[in-house]
């Protein structure tokens, strides 16, 4: 295996810092979205369409 030359090295290793870096910010920005509440609004929507949902016949009911 080939050793890569230091400026390489130095890129690779700033690439990895910076990968790292936005993988804890887009976890931490995921934890702080699923830790909101769900808006009114949409919880309405889902209950509407968990009843339209039900009340179809399902394909065994045919």
């Amino acid at each position: 295996m080939k050793k890569k030359p230091p400026s390489q090295q130095k890129n690779d290793a700033d690439l990895k810092r910076r990968g790292a870096k936005i993988g804890d910010q887009l976890r931490r920005l995921y934890d702080d979205v699923a830790q909101e509440d769900v808006p009114d609004e949409f919880l309405k929507l889902l209950e509407e369409a968990d009843k339209k949902q039900s009340s179809k016949p399902s394909a065994s009911d045919k």
